[in-house]
């Protein structure tokens, strides 16, 4: 499991008091599904200690018999890669973005792929959307980015009270 505790090669560590020292995350990859999850990723990213985003949002796409057919415009996932970057920008964050065409399926692979071509330092998601038994029919796109990224990921939930899962609690049996 990735969490970001571990340390990352490219991280420095900031000593904030004689007692604690804190990680500092240089480059924070960033995907987002819609702009309404902005307020956190701007507070995650400056939590971090971002000095650099990248907004990644994946144009998916759907087969069907022999065609790929996307599920929004290329208009609709450009505009909210902007959004996202306005918000970090005036946040302070220097801020790029991108839209990566992706299968549905391939979801993850895609995310861990754009984390290591920019060189990321961290990874910020959000929790499942799936609930419990759908997870473990269909499977996690968090889970698939936990288990094959190259560096640390950070899982936060922008629910007030909502837990946040480790890989394992995420991939174990349900309980009966």
């Amino acid at each position: 499991m990735k969490t970001i505790g571990n340390t990352a090669p490219a991280a420095d560590t900031v000593r904030a008091s004689d007692t604690q020292t804190q990680q500092v995350f240089r480059r924070v990859l960033v995907p987002v599904e819609d702009a309404s999850q902005m307020e956190h990723v701007v507070e995650l990213a400056r939590e971090a200690g971002a000095s650099e985003a990248r907004v990644l949002h994946l144009n998916l796409h759907e087969s069907y018999g022999r065609g790929r057919f996307a599920i929004e415009t290329q208009s609709a996932a450009a505009g909210v890669v902007e959004t996202a970057v306005l918000e970090l920008s005036m946040a302070g964050i220097a801020a790029t973005g991108h839209v990566r065409g992706a299968m549905v399926d391939r979801a993850a692979e895609a995310i861990v792929a754009e984390a290591a071509e920019w060189g990321a330092d961290l990874i910020v998601l959000g929790i499942p959307r799936r609930r419990e038994l759908a997870t473990r029919l269909f499977g996690s796109v968090t889970l698939r980015v936990l288990l094959h990224a190259p560096c640390p990921v950070l899982v936060a939930s922008s629910a007030a009270g909502v837990r946040i899962q480790t890989a394992e609690e995420i991939a174990s049996p349900v309980a009966v």
